[in-house]
């Protein structure tokens, strides 16, 4: 009889740790989400202005936007894309970079055919980024652009 006393007693103390803990185990897991939140859409941000930026210097024809691209480019490539940028990334970044003038160019041939795949392969890269980050699942490319 005293056995059953001290179960009863225990059990609930027992379902209130447990409750206890699963509370603080859930909003611990949707802190640590929140806290995630800003980085994620600045990362998508961000990728969205380097893909933009690359697109547009592959394929513009209008000077005036070409050097706009051209300016935006190496202010992500030197700062902003670097934080929030992975290693395939940044390597398409590099790769592009090697490329892209650093200071402007009087009357260039444009389109710039040359930075086409290049710029292909970081949006590539950018949209392998993005879907890992928010785990998204969609089918990988075919890259039939090479």
């Amino acid at each position: 009889m005293k056995d059953r006393q001290s179960w009863s007693v225990v059990i609930p103390w027992l379902l209130s740790l447990v409750t206890i803990l699963v509370g603080i185990w859930q909003f611990s897991v949707q802190q640590g989400q929140a806290n995630r939140q800003p980085f994620l859409e600045k990362q998508l941000e961000v990728g969205f202005e380097a893909t933009s930026a690359a697109a547009t210097l592959a394929s513009d024809t209008d000077p005036v936007e070409w050097e706009k691209a051209r300016r935006a480019f190496w202010k992500l490539y030197w700062g902003t894309l670097s934080i929030v940028e992975d290693r395939k990334v940044e390597d398409a970044m590099v790769e592009l970079g090697k490329l892209v003038p650093p200071v402007p160019v009087q009357n260039p041939v444009l389109p710039m055919e040359s930075l086409q795949l290049p710029s292909l392969a970081l949006a590539h890269a950018m949209r392998d980024l993005m879907l890992a980050s928010w785990k998204i699942d969609l089918p990988a490319l075919q890259e039939k652009y090479q």
